[in-house]
C-alpha cells in the first residue's frame, strides 16, 4: 500500500507540473477564468487581429502570438501589467506601438520576421527587458534610449539594415549575447570592448573591414564569429581572449595571424577557410583544438607543432599534409600508453600500495555491478515518468493495457530490482513506439520526443542487462540487438549515443564469447576499435579474447578482414571475419575505408 501511495504521489506531482506547463487555452476559454490564466498560446492560428478582450487577462505572464497574419497589436495589450514574455515572431507588424512601454514587467520580447522599421523613442521604459530579438526586420537606426536598456542580456538584430552602432552600446554592461550579422555595418565602435559580460559576438556578413582593437578587452567572450566580411587582418589584442572557445573568420581577406594566437588556451574551434593565409603560426600547436578549418588558402605546409597537436577534425587543401584520423588514433593510443607507463614507473612504494588498494576496490565494485548490471542506472527509472506522460496522450491514452502497465510500476527501477519487471518492461518496449506525426499533433518539444522515444530503448537495454546478469546469453543477445537496432538511443549528444552503441556492441561480444562463438565476438570488437575514438581500449579486449588464439594467425585474419570492408551509401559498412559477415553503423563516427584498414592492421596482439 505504501508503494502504491508513493507512486500515486509521484504521478500527482508530475501530472500537476506537466499540466501547469502544458495547458493551452483558446482566448474564449481563457476569458472564462481570466484570474487563473498566466500562459496563453495563440500561435499559428492565421489570426489577422487580436481581440481587445485580451486586456482582461491581467495575470497573464506569457503570451505567444507568433506565426499569424497580424499587422498591428490591440492597445489593450498594454493592460497586461504582469506580462513577462511576449512572442510575436512571424507576423506583419510594421512598428512597435507606444503602449507596449506600459509592460513594466516585460523581460523577454521576440519580434523576429516582421516588417518593423522603427522602435519607440522611449523604449528604455522597458527597464526589466533581458532578451530582445528583432531578427529579419527593417530597422536602419536604433533610438538613443535603446542603449539605456541596462538589464538587457541577449540582443539579436540579425538581418536588418543597420549601418551604425553607437558608442553608447558600452552602457549595456549586462549583455552576454550580441548578434549583428547580416547588417551593412562598416565598423564597430571601440567602446564595444567595454561589454565586460559579453560571451557571444556574431558579425557574419556585415561590411566590416576591421575589428576594433578593444575586442581584446572582452575577457568573458567565448564565441566570436566574423565570417564573410572584408577583414584583411585581425588585431593582435585578440590573443588576450583567454575564455574564447570558438573563432570563425572564414571568407575574409586575412593574410596573417598574430604570432601569439596560441595564447587562446581555451580555443576549441578555429575556422579560417577561404582567406589569403600563406602560413600558420607554430604557437597554434599549443592548443587542443577539436576543429581546425584551413581550406582555400595559400598554405603549403603546417608547422610540426600544429600536426603534433592531433586535432581530429581538420579541413585543408589537398597539397597540405596532415595525418589521417586513423593515424591520429594510433598516435593517441601510443601516447596514452606511454603516459600510463611513465606515471606507473614514477609512483613511490607507498603510492603503488595505495593504487593497488584503489584498484582492488574498483574491481570489487565492478564485480558487484556485473552481478546486477544496468548501464542506464540513473535514467532507467525515468521511463516510468515518461511512460506516464505518454499514457495521457492519444493514441496511448485509449490503450487500457498500456495504462495498466504504467500504473503497475510502483517503485523506482534500479539495478537490484530490474529483473522483477521483465513483463512490464517488455510491454513498454513494444508498445511505446512513437507515430511519425506525434510531435506535430501534440505540439511537443524535441526533448519530449527524445524522452518518449527512449522509453523503448531504456526498457530493451535494461532487459538485456538483466539477462546478462543472469548469464542467459541468448536472451541477452536478443535484447541487445533490439536496443541497438530496433530501438536505438536518442540524445542531443552524438557522443552519448555513440558510447551507448559501443557499450552494447561490447556486451554482444561478451555474450557471443560466452557462447563459444568468439569469431562473432571478434567482429564486434573490431567494429568498436574502428569507432572508439578514445572511448575504450578495445585492443586490450581483443587480446583478452585471444588468449588461446594463434596470435600470428589472428593478426593475418584481421588483415584479411580489413580488405573485406564495404561501405554502403547510408554510411553503414560490412566486415567479414573468418567467414562471418556483419553490418555496422557508426553514424557521424564512421571512418573512411582507408582509415578503417589502418586501424585494424595496427592492432597490437603482443
Amino acid at each position: 500500500m505504501t508503494k502504491i501511495l508513493g507512486f500515486m504521489t509521484f504521478l500527482f506531482i508530475f501530472s500537476h507540473s506537466a499540466t501547469a506547463q502544458k495547458n493551452s487555452y483558446s482566448l474564449e476559454e481563457a476569458l472564462q477564468t481570466p484570474e487563473r490564466i498566466e500562459y496563453l498560446d495563440l500561435s499559428s492560428k492565421n489570426l489577422t487581429e487580436i481581440p481587445s478582450s485580451i486586456g482582461a487577462l491581467i495575470h497573464l505572464k506569457t503570451l505567444d502570438i507568433s506565426n499569424n497574419l497580424l499587422t498591428q497589436l490591440p492597445e489593450e495589450i498594454g493592460n497586461l501589467k504582469h506580462l513577462e514574455k511576449l512572442v510575436a515572431n512571424k507576423n506583419k507588424l510594421t512598428q512597435l506601438p507606444e503602449f507596449i512601454l506600459n509592460l513594466k514587467e516585460l523581460k523577454d520580447l521576440r519580434l523576429d520576421k516582421n516588417q518593423i522599421s522603427t522602435l519607440p523613442k522611449k523604449i528604455d521604459k522597458l527597464a526589466k527587458l533581458e532578451k530582445l530579438t528583432l531578427r529579419d526586420n527593417r530597422l536602419s537606426v536604433l533610438p538613443k534610449s535603446f542603449y539605456n536598456l541596462l538589464n538587457l542580456k541577449e540582443l539579436d538584430l540579425t538581418s536588418n539594415t543597420i549601418t551604425q552602432i553607437s558608442k553608447d552600446i558600452s552602457k549595456l554592461q549586462s549583455l552576454t549575447v550580441l548578434q549583428l550579422q547580416f547588417n551593412p555595418l562598416k565598423e564597430l565602435p571601440e567602446k564595444v570592448g567595454n561589454l565586460a559580460s559579453l560571451e557571444t559576438l556574431w558579425l557574419n556578413k556585415t561590411e566590416l573591414s576591421s575589428l576594433p582593437h578593444s575586442i581584446g578587452k572582452l575577457s568573458n567572450l567565448k564565441d566570436l564569429s566574423a565570417g564573410y566580411n572584408h577583414l584583411k587582418s585581425i588585431p593582435a589584442t585578440i590573443t588576450a581572449l583567454k575564455n574564447l572557445e570558438s573563432l570563425s573568420l572564414e571568407k575574409n581577406l586575412i593574410s596573417s595571424l598574430p604570432a601569439d594566437i596560441g595564447n587562446l588556451t581555451k580555443l576549441k574551434r578555429l575556422n579560417l577557410n577561404t582567406n589569403k593565409l600563406t602560413s600558420i603560426p607554430a604557437s597554434l600547436g599549443n592548443l587542443k583544438l577539436s576543429a581546425l578549418y584551413l581550406k582555400e588558402n595559400d598554405i603549403t605546409e603546417l608547422p610540426e607543432a600544429v600536426i603534433a597537436m592531433g586535432c581530429y577534425d581538420v579541413e585543408k587543401d589537398p597539397q597540405v599534409y596532415y595525418p589521417s584520423r586513423a593515424e591520429l588514433m594510433i598516435k593517441d593510443r601510443e601516447r596514452l600508453k606511454a603516459k600510463r607507463e611513465k606515471k606507473a614507473a614514477e609512483r613511490s612504494l607507498e603510492e603503488k600500495q595505495e593504487y593497488t588498494e584503489l584498484e582492488r576496490i574498483r574491481l570489487e565494485k565492478l564485480k558487484k555491478e556485473e552481478k546486477f548490471r544496468l548501464y542506464h542506472n540513473v535514467v532507467t527509472d525515468a521511463l516510468r515518468m515518461h511512460a506516464y506522460e505518454l499514457s495521457q496522450l492519444a493514441p496511448f491514452s485509449s490503450n487500457i493495457k498500456y495504462k495498466e502497465i504504467v500504473i503497475s510500476l510502483e517503485v523506482n527501477i534500479d539495478r537490484y530490482n530490474v529483473s522483477e519487471y521483465i513483463t512490464p518492461l517488455n510491454y513498454l518496449m513494444h508498445l511505446s513506439e512513437i507515430p511519425d506525426n506525434f510531435k506535430t499533433i501534440h505540439s511537443l518539444s524535441n526533448t519530449e520526443i527524445i524522452n518518449f522515444k527512449n522509453i523503448s530503448h531504456l526498457a530493451a537495454h535494461a532487459l538485456a542487462d538483466s539477462y546478462l546478469s543472469a548469464k542467459n546469453y541468448p536472451k541477452a543477445i536478443e535484447y541487445l540487438n533490439l536496443a541497438l537496432v530496433d530501438y536505438p538511443y536518442h540524445s542531443f549528444s552524438g557522443t552519448t549515443v555513440n558510447k551507448d552503441r559501443l557499450r552494447i556492441r561490447t556486451d554482444l561480444a561478451k555474450s557471443y564469447s560466452s557462447l563459444n562463438t568468439k569469431n562473432i565476438a571478434f567482429l564486434y570488437l573490431l567494429a568498436n576499435t574502428i569507432n572508439s575514438s578514445g572511448y575504450g581500449d578495445y585492443d586490450k579486449l581483443i587480446k583478452e579474447y585471444a588468449v588461446h588464439e594463434d596470435k600470428k594467425q589472428l593478426k593475418e585474419d584481421i588483415a584479411v578482414a580489413a580488405e573485406t570492408i564495404k561501405i554502403h551509401d547510408d554510411g553503414s559498412y560490412d566486415i567479414t571475419f573468418r567467414g562471418n559477415t556483419h553490418t555496422f553503423f557508426d553514424g557521424p563516427y564512421k571512418s573512411s575505408k582507408a582509415d578503417m584498414k589502418i586501424i585494424l592492421t595496427s592492432i597490437a596482439l603482443e
